[in-house]
């Protein structure tokens, strides 16, 4: 997949939430709504230096994915393997691969328009929210997938996005477990190897 279009997609989970700390979305579409309402916004502002941008997105970025069902999904059966010490160590991993390895791309790229093109439910899978995005430096718009779950607390979180047909959570559990086969399950290798991606 193009590595462009992909972080590009990224950009848009995490919203800018001061304006809406205290606002809860009643819908999917809302929600989604509202996070790329206020990325774009980030995104556009200029008052912002690269600093203090990435220090948001990387905030945002952890409250608005479902991190836990995440970490866990794209270990595919491998998660079996994971033990209560390994676990936690694991998800943290998780976290600081999201926010160091995608937080300082996102910073750099413009603003844009967005719109919400409907919704379907998928029952136990969750709600998939479809929508269009229009970036500044760009003329063609990218249809994006947004895949929304609940939390044991009632509220809208992101489990996955698609784009160009590839669910990006879906993939990346290909290339966790096609390392794990590799591996004999070892997920302390795996481990290793996102500490490795991470000290580059």
């Amino acid at each position: 997949m193009n590595k462009r279009i992909i972080v590009l997609l990224l950009c848009l989970l995490f919203p800018f939430k001061l304006l809406f700390a205290d606002f809860k979305a009643s819908s999917p579409e809302e929600y989604v709504g509202l996070i790329a309402q206020e990325t774009l916004y980030v995104l556009g502002d200029n008052k912002s230096n690269s600093d203090e941008k990435i220090k948001n997105i990387t905030s945002i970025f952890l409250s608005n994915l479902a991190v836990r069902e995440i970490s866990l999904f794209v270990l595919g059966p491998y998660r079996r393997n994971l033990t209560s010490d390994q676990k936690e160590g694991y998800i943290k991993l998780i976290k600081r691969f999201v926010s160091e390895i995608y937080s300082i791309r996102l910073a750099s790229f413009p603003s844009g328009d967005f719109s919400v093109l409907g919704s379907t439910d998928t029952g136990r899978s969750g709600i998939i929210v479809k929508t269009l995005i229009q970036f500044l430096d760009d003329p063609n718009p990218t249809k994006i997938d947004w895949r929304i779950i609940k939390n044991k607390n009632g509220d809208f979180k992101i489990f996955d996005i698609r784009v160009i047909g590839v669910w990006m959570a879906q993939e990346q559990r290909s290339t966790f477990t096609s390392f794990l086969s590799k591996n004999n399950g070892d997920i302390d290798k795996l481990m290793n190897r996102l500490k490795k991606q991470l000290d580059r």
